[in-house]
């Protein structure tokens, strides 16, 4: 059975607050994402090298907490093809520029939102998020579908470090130089393969037509 829900019936739609001052910060804390280190933090995985604060101090300035599982994007650039989209392994603060979407868990998987979000097209600000109508099928149904997508995710996570691997090889060797060069264009072809896979499934899944 799929039901159709609006986006904040089932996640809560929370603001960043301002970044507080510098003597909040600590070596130890929970990490405070801006939409500055927003895309760096999706090249590198990093999330340690942030900096972070101490909520502890939550009294004296206003901080936006959020739980691991979280959904975050930049208010700016919605718009953007390649819009910033990150899930939270661990409990995080947000800045001012930043949105989350907390899924309700308990109807929609964080990881199926995930992929829905990179899917639909976003074509007003951010205060649009509240009224996205989202089909959403049980929850078994759900982690069906998503256990097929991550793994497509995670192998596209891994494109750059695989043919970089591939392409590093002793090339300087004539009998395996055009071997090596072949099979990395093999591995460029497939990863395209795999994205474009990637794609039809967003499509077919959010469209209804993938039972």
């Amino acid at each position: 059975m799929v039901r159709r829900y609006r986006l904040d019936e089932v996640a809560i739609i929370k603001e960043g607050k301002i970044v507080p001052r510098k003597k909040y910060f600590t070596n130890v804390g929970v990490p405070l994402i801006t939409a500055g280190n927003l895309k760096k933090l999706m090249q590198d995985g990093d999330i340690e090298q942030l900096p972070k604060v101490n909520i502890t101090f939550k009294k004296h300035f206003k901080c936006a907490p959020v739980p691991a599982k979280t959904i975050i994007l930049t208010k700016a650039n919605l718009k953007d093809k390649n819009k910033y989209i990150y899930q939270c392994e661990t409990e995080i603060c947000i800045a001012n520029d930043i949105v989350a979407i907390i899924p309700n868990e308990t109807i929609i998987l964080s990881d199926y939102l995930l992929h829905f979000l990179r899917w639909y097209q976003i074509n007003k600000e951010w205060h649009h998020l509240y009224h996205i109508s989202i089909d959403i099928p049980m929850i078994d149904i759900q982690h069906r579908k998503v256990q097929i997508l991550n793994k497509i995710q995670l192998l596209l996570k891994n494109k750059e470090s695989l043919i970089t691997a591939v392409e590093g090889l002793p090339q300087h060797f004539d009998n395996f130089s055009m071997q090596i060069e072949n099979h990395s264009n093999s591995l460029h072809h497939g990863f395209n393969q795999a994205q474009h896979i990637y794609n039809i499934m967003l499509h077919k899944i959010f469209k209804g037509e993938l039972k």
